[in-house]
């Protein structure tokens, strides 16, 4: 028998304790990150214990975007917000994160430092921030159009899929004889649908990736006063949730 007389080390074992017989009674989906408050707690804490040693803080420096680009490279915002995250094998919860989608790169600070680090995007598995859910997809050629490798966001799954590459680009234009650069918006939407994905870019691809039920969709966006051309992803994520429902 092992006498433990630090205290502190003693928690830690007790949490992480608790958590295997959470974990064993619990089934978990193979897709989603353990979550529930005990867990958290023991996985909070071991955490702590380790501080700096911990895998999440395996990246490199995060260089500051060109200050005379107007806007930002992120995701929604530009304040480190808590999230979510399974990285290089370990779930880590409440991790102030950005999400650089110009680089593709979750970005967070050193521990108890204010330096910020580019986590590496080959050990990023999935990290849920700002109520999305992102996945790191391999690239696929097999499946209909060909997916790069990178993180989406996984607007919906049922038994049609969609995913959203967020990503923004550098933008210029000449205004008045000198060179305007800013971030411009570029997402990219799929829809798998029978294991293969097919890229809505318009109205018409939009359709076609629905072509068994062409006419209901038509119907069903007219109906519900829902545009394309002015809210793209309502109006692929709405007309995915129909589908389902008429495929059921």
């Amino acid at each position: 028998m092992i006498v433990c007389n630090n205290p502190a080390l003693s928690v830690i074992a007790f949490c992480c304790l608790l958590s295997v017989n959470y974990c064993t009674a619990q089934p978990v989906a193979k897709d989603e990150p353990v979550s529930s408050p005990d867990l958290n707690f023991a996985v909070n804490l071991y955490s702590a214990s380790i501080g700096e040693n911990a895998h999440l803080y395996n990246g490199r420096e995060y260089f500051t975007y060109d200050k005379r680009i107007r806007g930002n490279p992120f995701f929604e915002t530009t304040t480190l917000t808590a999230g979510n995250i399974s990285y290089d094998g370990g779930d880590y919860y409440n991790i102030p994160m950005l999400y650089d989608i110009t680089s593709d790169e979750v970005v967070i600070n050193l521990y108890n430092q204010n330096f910020k680090i580019s986590l590496l995007t080959e050990k990023v598995e999935r990290f849920t921030f700002l109520n999305h859910s992102f996945y790191r997809m391999a690239k696929d050629s097999l499946h209909g159009v060909l997916l790069s490798a990178g993180l989406y966001d996984q607007l919906y799954r049922g038994k049609t899929t969609v995913l959203v590459k967020r990503r923004k680009v550098v933008s210029e234009k000449i205004i008045y004889n000198a060179n305007d650069f800013s971030y411009q918006n570029d997402d990219h939407f799929y829809v798998k649908l029978d294991s293969k994905y097919a890229e809505i870019t318009n109205k018409a691809s939009l359709f076609k990736a629905f072509r068994n039920k062409k006419k209901e969709v038509r119907k069903y966006l007219k109906r519900h006063r829902i545009k394309f051309k002015t809210d793209p992803e309502k109006a692929i994520l709405q007309s995915a949730e129909y589908y389902d429902q008429l495929r059921s």
